[in-house]
C-alpha cells in the first residue's frame, strides 16, 4: 500500500471539483501524514496477536498536533476516551500509551476508511465543516471518493487483517455517518475477506452527541472471551 496510488485518485477528485491550484500543496501535507499514520498503524499492529474487535473509523485529524489514536503523543478524545474502554475492563488506564496496550492486547483494532485526514486547517477540502476557505465534502463527494479508494487503501488493510483475525471477530462502525453513508462498500470487502458473514453482522456504537455507547461496546467485548 502506497500514497502514490491514493494521490492519483485524489489529484482526479480535485481537478474535476475546480481546485487543481491547491491540489500540489495539500498533497505535501496528505502524503506525509499519509506515511506516518501508515507506519504507526502497521508497527502498532505487529503488537496485535490476534484481532478480536474491529472498529471501522473516519480518518484522523492529524494536522500539525499529529491527532491519531494511535499516537501516543496526543490525549485521547471524545473519538475514544480512556474510561469508555476501562470502565468496561474495570482497569484504570493511566495514559494513551496504556491505552493503546491495553487495545492491543485485547485484540481491539481501529481502521480508518479514508486514507486522507483532511482537515480545514491543511486542505482545501474536508470532511467536517465550511472553514478557513476549506471546503465541506458533500455526502454523496465523500461517497465517491471513498468508494475510489477501497481497492487501493481499505481493502489492502482489511486482507491484512484477516490474515490474523479470530474465529469470532466482533465487527462495528464507531460513527453513525460512516454506517450510514458506506456501508454498502465496506460490507463487501468484509464479506470478500470473511470478516463478516453478512451485512447485518456489522454492529455499531455510537450514540446521540458524538461519543461511544458504552453499553453497546460492553455488549460486544462480553460477546469476546478474552
Amino acid at each position: 500500500m502506497n500514497y502514490s496510488d491514493n494521490k492519483k485518485i485524489l489529484k482526479a477528485f480535485y481537478d474535476k471539483r475546480g481546485l487543481s491550484a491547491y491540489f500540489d500543496q495539500d498533497s505535501l501535507y496528505l502524503e506525509n501524514a499519509f506515511n506516518e499514520i501508515t507506519s504507526i498503524w502497521f508497527d502498532n499492529f505487529q503488537q496485535i496477536d490476534k484481532v478480536n474487535f474491529l472498529m471501522i473509523s473516519e480518518a484522523p485529524l492529524w494536522g500539525k498536533k499529529k491527532k491519531y489514536i494511535y499516537n501516543p503523543n496526543t490525549k485521547n478524545s471524545q473519538f475514544f476516551y480512556r474510561n469508555d474502554l476501562g470502565d468496561i475492563l474495570n482497569k484504570n488506564i493511566l495514559n494513551k500509551e496504556n491505552f493503546i496496550k491495553v487495545c492491543n492486547d485485547i485484540g481491539f483494532l481501529i481502521l480508518d476508511i479514508s486514507p486522507f485526514p483532511l482537515n480545514y486547517k491543511d486542505t482545501k477540502i474536508n470532511y467536517a465543516k465550511n472553514k478557513n476557505g476549506s471546503l465541506k465534502l458533500t455526502k454523496k463527494e465523500y461517497r465517491e471518493l471513498v468508494q475510489l479508494t477501497i481497492p487501493t487503501f481499505f481493502e489492502q488493510k482489511i486482507k491484512t487483517i484477516a490474515e490474523k483475525k479470530s474465529t469470532n471477530i466482533k465487527t462495528f462502525f464507531r460513527y453513525a455517518r460512516v454506517k450510514n453513508t458506506f456501508e454498502d462498500l465496506v460490507s463487501k470487502v468484509l464479506i470478500d475477506n470473511k470478516i463478516v458473514r453478512d451485512q447485518q453482522d456489522i454492529g455499531a456504537i455510537f450514540k446521540k452527541g458524538g461519543g461511544i455507547d458504552k453499553t453497546k461496546l460492553e455488549m460486544i467485548i462480553k460477546q469476546q472471551p478474552l
